[in-house]
C-alpha cells in the first residue's frame, strides 16, 4: 500500500496551482475591462456618428473582438511559466511515453463524441433542474460569433486549444505529478472545468480533460493539443460551418450520426478495457490520504465558488 509523504503537502501544492488559476482568469477579466475601456473611449471620441450608432458600433466590436483574449492567454502562461519556475517548456511539454496506435487514435477520436453527448446530456438534465425552480438560461449562439470574427475564431480553435494545454496538461500535470497520476489527471481535469466559468463547458471541459490528461502522461502533451485542436476546429466550428451549408435536418443528423457513434463506440471500448482501466487506477491512485488532504485548500474552493457564482449569472439574468 501506496503511504502519505509526509514532506509533500497536496494541500499547498493544489492550492498553489489553483491560486494560479484564479489569477489567470483575473488577468482575462482585467484584459477584457481595459479593451472594452479603451475601444468605447475610441468610439465615443468619433464625430459624424449618433449615440445609438455609437452604441451598436461599440457592441458589435466588443463581441467579436478576440484581441483581449489572445493577450489574456500570452500573459497567462508566462505567469504558469514563471510558477513552473523556467521547467514549463524546458521539462513539461518535452516528457514523451509510448508512440500512439491508430487503435488508440481511433478510440479517442470516439472519445470526443462521448464528451460531446454526455456533456450536452448533463447540461440539459441541469438546464431542467433549474428551470423547475424557477431559472431560465438565454440561449447564445458563439458559433455564429467565431464564423464573424478572425480573431475569436483563431483563438478558439488554435491558440486557445495551445494555451490551455500547457497550463492545465503541462504545468499543472506535472505540478501535482508526484501524488499519482490519478490525482494529477482528476484535479487538473475539475480545474479545467472550473476555468470556463460556465455550466455549458464545465461539463465538457472537465470530461475532456480526463481523457488530454491520459494522453499527456502516456503519450504526449502534443497529442492533446491535436485532440483539443481538433474537437474545437472540426467538431464544433465545423459542424458548424456545415450547418451554414447544407439544410438543417441534415446538419442536425450528422451531429446526431458522429456524437451517437463515438458514444457507442467509445462504451463498447469501455466495457471491454474495463479491467485494464482498473488496473490503470489502482496502479496510479495516490496514496491514502492526499485526496483529503488536498480538500482543505483554500484557493482551491475558492476557485469553485467563484466560478460557480459566474456560471450561475446567465440563469439570474433570466430570472
Amino acid at each position: 500500500m501506496k503511504q502519505f509523504n509526509r514532506f509533500i503537502d497536496p494541500k499547498k501544492d493544489l492550492g498553489s496551482f489553483s491560486g494560479m488559476v484564479c489569477l489567470y482568469l483575473l488577468v482575462m477579466v482585467f484584459v477584457s475591462i481595459i479593451s472594452t475601456f479603451v475601444i468605447t473611449l475610441f468610439m465615443f471620441g468619433r464625430y459624424g456618428l449618433e449615440m445609438a450608432e455609437k452604441q451598436e458600433y461599440v457592441e458589435k466590436i466588443i463581441n467579436g473582438n478576440g484581441i483581449s483574449y489572445l493577450i489574456s492567454v500570452s500573459i497567462g502562461v508566462l505567469l504558469f511559466a514563471l510558477y513552473r519556475q523556467g521547467s514549463l517548456f524546458k521539462g513539461d511539454v518535452r516528457q514523451k511515453g509510448r508512440k500512439m496506435t491508430w487503435q488508440t487514435f481511433l478510440v479517442f477520436i470516439a472519445f470526443l463524441g462521448f464528451a460531446q453527448l454526455a456533456s450536452s446530456a448533463l447540461s440539459q438534465l441541469l438546464d431542467h433542474m433549474m428551470e423547475t425552480l424557477g431559472f431560465f438560461k438565454p440561449q447564445e449562439d458563439m458559433s455564429e460569433q467565431l464564423s464573424q470574427s478572425w480573431s475569436l475564431l483563431l483563438y478558439a480553435t488554435l491558440i486557445g486549444p495551445i494555451t490551455e494545454e500547457l497550463v492545465f496538461r503541462a504545468a499543472g500535470l506535472r505540478a501535482l505529478e508526484k501524488y499519482g497520476k490519478v490525482f494529477a489527471i482528476v484535479m487538473t481535469a475539475v480545474a479545467f472545468g472550473l476555468f470556463h466559468a460556465n455550466f455549458d463547458q464545465l461539463f465538457f471541459a472537465t470530461i475532456i480533460g480526463f481523457g488530454f490528461g491520459y494522453l499527456t502522461f502516456e503519450y504526449s502533451i502534443w497529442w492533446a493539443i491535436f485532440y483539443h485542436i481538433f474537437n474545437n476546429l472540426v467538431l464544433s466550428q465545423g459542424l458548424h460551418y456545415l450547418g451554414t451549408h447544407v439544410s438543417m435536418n441534415v446538419a442536425e443528423w450528422v451531429q446526431i450520426l458522429v456524437f451517437l457513434g463515438g458514444t457507442i463506440a467509445f462504451t463498447i471500448v469501455l466495457i471491454l478495457k474495463r479491467k485494464a482501466i482498473f488496473h490503470y487506477i489502482q496502479e496510479n491512485r495516490p496514496a491514502p490520504g492526499v485526496f483529503q488532504r488536498s480538500m482543505y485548500s483554500f484557493w482551491f474552493w475558492v476557485l469553485v465558488l467563484g466560478t460557480t457564482l459566474v456560471s450561475l449569472l446567465p440563469y439570474l439574468r433570466g430570472y
